[in-house]
This record gives C-alpha cells, structure tokens and sequence, in this order.
C-alpha cells in the first residue's frame, strides 16, 4: 500500500512535471530518504512534507510498546483461558447446532476483548510508538468510532490511516473514471468494501493457512448491507445496534474460526490435497462417528 501510495503520488511528477499536485508535496523527484521515512512513518498517503514535532519522547515510545506487549500477553491469555476449552475437543465429539449456539455465546465476550484489543495495540499504541520515533505530528489515528450511529461512519473513523487509502486510491479514482453520479458512486464503495474483505481474508488465509471466508462474507456482504439499513439514521438506538452487531459478529468470528482451527487438527486426514486447504473441513470432519 506504501508503495503504491508512493508511485501513485510521484508519477505525475514524471509524466506530466507541469500539471498541478496535490497539497504537500512538490515538483523534485523524492530521494531515497523520503521513501524510508514515509517507509517507517504511521500514514499510507505519500507527502514530501509532513508535519513534525520538534523532539522525540523515548518515555511515550516505551510506554506504549509496553501496551502492545500487555495487550499480546492479555490476548493469549483469552485464547488459553476461555476458547482454547470450548473447542480443544472438536472434532473428536458429535457437534450439533445447540453446541454451536453454546459456543458463539462463549466466544462473544473473548472476541470482543479480542477486537479492542487489537483497536488500542495497533491503532493507538504502535501507531503512536512510530509516530512519537519519526516526528510525525498527524496522528488522527481514529475517530470516536464507538458513538456511531450509521455502519457508514463506523468504517470511515475505525480505521483512519486505511480509509484514507481506500478513500484516495482507489474509491476517489473510480469515482472520477465513472463519473459523479449515484451507481458512479455506488460502484466504488462496493468495489472498496470488496478489496477490504479480500485483503482482510487474504492476511486470515496467510495467517491460518486455511480457506474459511467466515469474515469475507460477514463484511463484504452483511457490512455492506447494514451501511445501508442504517443510512441517515440518528437514533440512539442504531449505535445500540451497531454494538449488538459487534458482539454477535466477534462471537460468531471467534467461534467459527477457532472450531475450524481445532477440527483441522483433532480430524486430520492421511492425504492432504490442495482441496483440503479450500473446503472447510468443519464441514467434511465425521465428528467422532464411526
């Protein structure tokens, strides 16, 4: 994404050196010292300038490299503690859809934690860390997700750094090919939203080394479609909603995906297949009959 960021911003600079750029940045050719400090700097959008704070606080970058460790060790710690005996068994025993509805109420406390807890390490402990160690001063990082009340604005403010990739490489650019118009605009948000859940899956697949497109569905299909349910809502009530959504989406994230990680191992197989690594063995797995 850096590097595309990268070439995106500095090809009209070959090409076309007397067109108009956009703000921050200027008519040279970036060194290689540019490129390695936007490399390691917490942003995806290329400036040749950036606003910098004067001095680099080495206690804040401690600080918060020692809550990404708290948050990795409290995060292994939910796995042992309460997914790791829900679903060390599975496979070896019958599974029914009762034992599956038991589980994702297991799993919604833990997937949760899981999911903040992810939020606070990367968005605002690591990002900081490299934004304190580099100088950079922009750190709008995030928005106050947790108020939203449309699924709209909950993606646009959870993730401040990617959506404004998304937003000026590739959802402003078809915007501009297709024209201003409501499908013109309506093809780049499902072609953003389907990228994401592409490249969420793909680092799950890479991450797993298994194909289960549990989360692929859950945002590219019913992400997508509650943006619309809740369009121009202003209730109270959606942000409820949009916590309620959370809880069940986390659980049944957590749940599926831990029950197809133990079944691949307690329901192995002799001869191992490219399939194997596509169909989800969830749902080839005999379960302990005979």
């Amino acid at each position: 994404m850096k590097v595309h960021a990268f070439i995106r911003e500095n090809s009209p600079k070959v090409l076309h050196p007397s067109g108009d750029l956009a703000p921050g940045l200027n008519k040279d050719i970036p060194g290689f010292s540019r490129y390695l400090y936007f490399f390691f700097c917490p942003t995806l959008i290329y400036r040749d300038v950036y606003p910098r704070t004067p001095e680099i606080r080495w206690s804040y970058v401690v600080s918060n490299f020692a809550q990404v460790a708290a948050c990795l060790v409290y995060t292994y710690y939910m796995f042992h503690r309460f997914l790791r005996p829900v679903f060390q068994n599975t496979g070896k025993a019958p599974w029914s859809i009762r034992t599956l509805a038991m589980a994702v109420f297991s799993c919604i406390l833990p997937g949760t934690m899981v999911l903040l807890l992810g939020f606070f390490s990367v968005l605002h402990s690591w990002l900081n860390a490299f934004a304190e160690m580099t100088r950079f001063a922009d750190r709008q990082f995030y928005k106050d997700w947790w108020n939203s009340r449309q699924w709209g604005t909950y993606y646009r403010t959870w993730n401040m750094v990617v959506h404004d990739w998304l937003y000026n490489y590739v959802y402003r650019d078809l915007d501009e090919i297709l024209g201003y118009s409501a499908l013109g605009r309506a093809i780049p948000r499902f072609s953003v939203f389907v990228l994401s859940a592409v490249v969420h899956e793909y680092v799950l697949i890479c991450a797993f080394r298994f194909f289960f497109p549990v989360l692929f569905v859950m945002f590219g299909g019913f992400g997508l479609g509650f943006i619309y349910l809740t369009y121009h809502r202003r209730s109270r009530i959606w942000n409820i909603f949009m916590w309620l959504m959370l809880f069940v989406g986390c659980g049944l994230l957590m749940c599926l995906y831990s029950h197809e990680w133990f079944v691949r191992r307690n329901c192995a197989i002799a001869n191992v297949t490219w399939a194997d690594y596509v169909i989800p063995r969830t749902f080839t797995c005999n379960y302990g009959k005979e």
